[in-house]
Order: C-alpha cells, then structure tokens, then sequence
C-alpha cells in the first residue's frame, strides 16, 4: 500500500546531462521528467549504467544539468547561487551516498556533531539527538569509536545516522544498505521508511538492492536516461 501525502517535494523537467566532448560525448540523461512524494520512501530502479546516480546527484544539488530545472520544495536549487544552494542542502537536504566517507580522527557521535554544529545547534542538543540517531541504526554502543574500530557495515550506518539526525526534509540515498548484513539492511530500511511516513520526509534512493523494495512506498524504473515507468519486478 501507497502511503503518501498527496504532496510532490521533488520535480524535474527536461533533465540532460552528457559526460565528454565532442564525437566522444555519451548523454547520461535525456530528457528525463521525474516528480516524487513528500512523506514517501522512493526508489528509483534500474540496470548498471542507465544513469541512477547520476540523476540523484543533479537532484541532490551536487551535479549541474546540462538542460532542465529541478524544484526541491518550491526551490529551483540550480538557480540559486552556489553559496545559496550549499546553504540549501545543509539545512534541508541528507545525504547517504555508497561508501561511507568519515573523519578518522572524530568518533561515531563527535561525526553527528560537527554536522549538527554547522547548522548552529548548540552542544548539548547536538550530542542528544547524535545518541538518538546512532539508538536508531542500532549502534547506541559504539558511539565512542572512531572508524578504524568500526566494520565497513558499522560505518555506513554512522553515515546514515549523520542524515537522520539532521531531521532533513528530504533524504537522498545511493544504494545505502548495499555494505550491510540481513538484518542491518532491515534496520535501516525501516528507520529510512519511518522517516518518511512519521516525520513526513521525502526519501530518495536508487539502489540494485531488492531487500529494500518491501519497504518502499513508491519504485520506478530507469533505463537509458529516462523514467520509463513504475517498478517492473516482484510484487511488493
């Protein structure tokens, strides 16, 4: 069952973007339309190459398009300036991106914090709610760890809980569970989904994981640059 608001948080129009110059330039995305749920946890599905990452990273703000608009809750992000879009993303956007990318020298909850800090919440209140994040990924007992104690599962979850605990209103994910076991997957997985549905969070993943695809509220799939159509696999 479909559990959303009604609402669209994210739009695209007319998205293009190649990689290359010249006779050796290969189009990524062509002319690609896309509009996805506020309060929803969306996956976008498709083979290796079709552009899922890609596409995430022009709506996340981080890629330009070559062509098209992107509207991120009534912000046309790109044009914004770039000190205006940075500002953007850190107060409304998360991010979980494939492999996670930590500070050696900070532990799992001095990690949260930095990014809590940077958006002007003060110590105590970063330090609560970098508890609760790392309580929700089940890691509540590592917090005190830097990452060369953690496994490369335990990592990607720290990862995880530096978006969660910004309380973002979207969330943007490339293939977030793929470094975690069974039962790790499911946890993430339904925190990602609880997000959406509780706190009204728009959460974006691409993946190749199907672990993740009875949690999600709304799937598509992609092939050769474009949305062709809702999730083409195994029932929900």
């Amino acid at each position: 069952m479909i559990h959303t608001s009604g609402l669209t948080s994210i739009t695209a129009t007319g998205l293009a973007k190649s990689f290359g110059t010249g006779g050796k330039a290969r189009a990524i995305l062509d002319g690609l339309d896309i509009a996805l749920p506020q309060g929803a946890l969306s996956l976008i599905k498709g083979p290796s190459g079709c552009g899922k990452s890609t596409l995430l990273a022009i709506l996340a703000g981080l890629t330009p398009p070559d062509r098209g608009e992107v509207n991120l809750l009534g912000t046309r992000i790109w044009s914004l300036g770039q000190k205006q879009r940075d500002a953007f993303r850190l107060a409304e956007l998360g991010f979980i991106f494939q492999g996670s990318i930590l500070f050696p020298a900070l532990t799992a909850s001095q990690q949260i914090e930095l990014v809590l800090g940077y958006m002007g919440i003060g110590p105590a209140e970063a330090t609560r709610r970098a508890q609760a994040a790392l309580e929700a990924v089940g890691l509540a007992g590592r917090a005190a760890l830097r990452p060369d104690a953690l496994s490369g599962g335990e990592k990607q979850r720290v990862a995880i809980a530096c978006a969660l605990a910004k309380s973002p209103r979207i969330i943007f994910a490339d293939e977030p569970t793929s470094a975690l076991d069974g039962e790790n997957s499911d946890l993430v997985s339904d925190q990602l989904r609880r997000l959406a549905r509780a706190e009204g969070a728009s959460v974006v993943c691409v993946t190749h994981d199907d672990r993740l695809t009875r949690f999600a509220d709304h799937i598509l799939t992609m092939r050769e640059g474009r949305i062709v159509g809702p999730y083409e696999g195994p029932s929900l």
